[in-house]
């Protein structure tokens, strides 16, 4: 656990710089940054600038600390101890990625039933000001939007937060404890809780798992990370094609889901989930 310990100082560390950047490039470029929190509309410029900062927040967060903990921390044998060897294969990366789609219904459910809860206000506070935040990165006007939002949301978000969460955590938890379950849903719920959106703790949650466990059976860390990369670039792809046809999705908005469909989500993301951790270990046991 010392080795953990040590991860949160760095990440803490991490933050404290990358913000302090953020804040600085946002303050030299003009941006106000509680009029944004506001809901004030942001020209093309600063729009990017918000971006931009954000990025530097995740790299500076995520990807930095986890590099240097890997450096630092685990200095040799990175490669086979991050699992960074190429995923199992295209058909069970498409298994996993078809667990997390058929999952969906399901998700939104539980978002509901999530959301019903009481929260703290600064619960409240705190999630508020990072949907404005998420709104304003998700206002794509113009196709260069689209490739940063996809930049910053897709793929710095899959590669920081999976080496951190995965291949990091859940593998640190493992090591530890000495199963590989516990250490998922543990790590599942960091992941979750990291997001600071806690009416949509559970299904963050929820997700990590299948992301948890596509790892641990696929044994490649390549593979979270394109799923992670899919689902989030789906969602800004979405918002874009909203947006250019002059609405903008509330991302606080939880639609509500009939219960049959809710049950068939359940049913066919388990069987499916089966499917995919049978042919994962298959392709797993014939390598060499």
């Amino acid at each position: 656990m010392r080795k953990l310990v040590i991860l949160v100082l760095i990440i803490l560390g991490g933050l404290i710089v990358s913000n302090l950047l953020s804040l600085g490039l946002w303050y030299a470029g003009g941006l106000d940054i509680n009029t944004m929190l506001e809901g004030a509309e942001l020209s093309y410029g600063k729009r990017q600038l918000l971006r931009v900062g954000l990025m530097i927040n995740h790299i500076g967060m995520f990807l930095l600390p986890g590099l240097i903990y890997c450096v630092v921390i685990m200095k040799t044998d990175i490669y086979q101890k991050l699992k960074l060897q190429p995923t199992s294969g295209f058909l069970q990366v498409a298994m996993w990625a078809g667990v997390i789609f058929l999952s969906y219904p399901l998700l939104m459910k539980i978002t509901e039933w999530n959301a019903a809860v009481p929260l703290p206000d600064w619960m409240v506070t705190s999630q508020e000001s990072n949907f404005a935040l998420l709104e304003q990165t998700l206002n794509m006007a113009h196709i260069s939007e689209l490739l940063t939002s996809l930049v910053l949301v897709g793929a710095l978000a899959a590669v920081g937060e999976e080496l951190i969460f995965r291949g990091i955590v859940q593998n640190q938890l493992t090591k530890v404890w000495g199963h590989p379950h516990i250490a998922i849903i543990v790590a599942s719920l960091i992941f979750g809780g990291f997001h600071m959106q806690f009416e949509r703790l559970l299904p963050l949650s929820f997700l990590g798992l299948i992301l948890g466990y596509s790892y641990y059976y696929t044994k490649s860390l390549w593979t979270p990370i394109i799923l992670h990369f899919i689902n989030n670039g789906l969602q800004v792809l979405a918002y874009y094609v909203a947006v250019k046809q002059g609405e903008l999705p509330e991302i606080d908005n939880i639609p509500s889901v009939a219960l049959p469909i809710v049950l068939a989500s359940l049913l066919l993301t388990s069987g499916l989930a089966y499917l995919a951790i049978r042919a994962s270990q298959s392709k797993y046991e014939q390598r060499p």
